[in-house]
């Protein structure tokens, strides 16, 4: 039986355009090579016909709700996304229709407990290798956003246990994850890696975005011109240095520049508008450089430093938990032979053994339903099943030897 899966997080405003990009595939994804853009048309909104932008929509539901007049923080939560999906094998096993109502009775689900007017999106992707829905929840509550708590501790409990339950009733076969398993953990980081990775490529698309603005306003302000221009000059009498035959100091004169130039009206006229624009945009490029735009540039460049080595650091525990579980798996089949040789060894026929062992089996499982121990047992217990000549062979030498038991302690009573 497959798990479900319901994971949860968060979004502020900076996020919503890269989700927004990421869900309606408006950009190309450097980091995730799973999407099949062949498929990507197949992909589908339940809540929207068409593509939306995620800021205008979320603004909408806020102030649509809101009661007074205080503004959002910036810092804000403004949506909690829920990615819900399963493993390959379980959408392997539906056909298309099957799976669109898996994904539509889940829609239902979260549409009813958090209020259909509160649902921004519903976004099914079926481009990947293993479909799966991103629905944006706008979290409010009497009038205002409520993150914390529309979503703590005690509703995600509930999405792990409630949402398997009720989709069991409406005939999937899933089940809840256990609960402190190795498998869990190995899940959550696996989750948590790809979850930073799609982070940090929405958040590189931010900073590519900003880069491509600044760069086109630095192209539309020329660097510089040539303007054709005329310097104004004037008459002006300079002492020669000489005397003439009175003794009066002689002058020439000479043209002089007055440091005025002149310009033709059409010229001064296209400089002035050029100033004018050049002024403009400089004051855009310095809002840009100055206000949030830069700041928010920064904090991104922070954010995905931060978000690579936490990955770095999610991957090093995959494998550390990946090698657990594997030692583990290990030393569980072990002891798993270790008991059947014990108590095999210490009961007379195969009857009596089986008899013990099966009750033995009987009160691990009462303490682990799905322990590896139990799933050892399982393993056994198939292949068992599966009939070969080698072990036709060993069942005659195991009736052999019983038979002879049997002959020898009977001989011995004789006696």
């Amino acid at each position: 039986m497959s798990f479900a899966v319901v994971r949860m997080q968060k979004m502020k405003s900076y996020d919503l355009k890269g989700i927004q990009f990421h869900n309606q595939r408006e950009r190309e994804s450097k980091t995730n090579p799973d999407i099949d853009k062949e498929r990507s048309h197949e992909n589908y909104d339940l809540v929207n016909d068409e593509p939306i932008d995620y800021n205008e929509r979320v603004k909408e539901i806020i102030e649509s709700q809101k009661v007074g007049t205080r503004k959002t923080r910036k810092d804000a939560v403004l949506v909690n996304e829920l990615i819900v999906t399963s493993d390959r094998h379980f959408f392997e096993r539906l056909d298309p229709d099957e799976q669109k109502r898996f994904f539509e009775e889940s829609y239902k689900l979260f549409a009813d407990r958090y209020g259909k007017q509160n649902i921004a999106y519903a976004t099914v992707h079926v481009d990947e290798k293993t479909p799966h829905m991103h629905l944006g929840v706008v979290p409010m509550r009497d009038g205002k956003l409520q993150g914390k708590n529309v979503f703590n501790r005690q509703e995600l409990l509930w999405l792990q246990d409630k949402f398997p339950e009720h989709m069991q009733k409406l005939g999937f076969d899933l089940q809840r994850g256990e609960k402190g398993s190795d498998r869990e953990h190995i899940e959550t980081s696996k989750f948590k890696k790809q979850t930073l990775e799609k982070e940090i490529d929405l958040l590189e698309n931010e900073l590519k975005n900003k880069k491509s603005e600044l760069a086109i306003l630095s192209e539309e302000v020329s660097g510089e011109f040539k303007i054709p221009v005329k310097r104004e000059k004037k008459s002006v009498e300079v002492p020669t240095g000489k005397r003439n035959l009175l003794g009066i100091e002689q002058k020439k004169t000479v043209m002089k520049s007055t440091g005025n130039v002149i310009l033709k009206d059409e010229v001064f006229q296209d400089l002035k508008q050029k100033v004018k624009a050049g002024a403009v945009l400089q004051t855009r490029v310095d809002q840009l450089l100055n206000t949030d735009y830069a700041k928010e540039n920064q904090s991104l460049k922070k954010e995905v430093k931060e978000l690579r080595s936490t990955n770095k650091s999610l991957s090093e525990e995959n494998g550390r938990l990946k090698s657990t579980v594997e030692h583990l798996t290990n030393e569980i089949e072990s002891l798993y032979v270790l008991t059947k040789d014990f108590l095999k060894a210490r009961t007379n026929d195969l009857e009596s053994f089986k008899e013990l062992f099966g009750v033995f089996v009987g009160k691990v499982k009462e303490k682990a339903p799905r322990g590896l121990f139990v799933r050892q047992h399982e393993r056994s217990e198939e292949k068992k099943n599966t009939f070969s000549l080698q072990d036709v062979l060993q069942r005659d030498r195991e009736l052999r030897e019983q038979r002879k038991a049997k002959r020898k302690k009977s001989h011995d009573l004789e006696r």
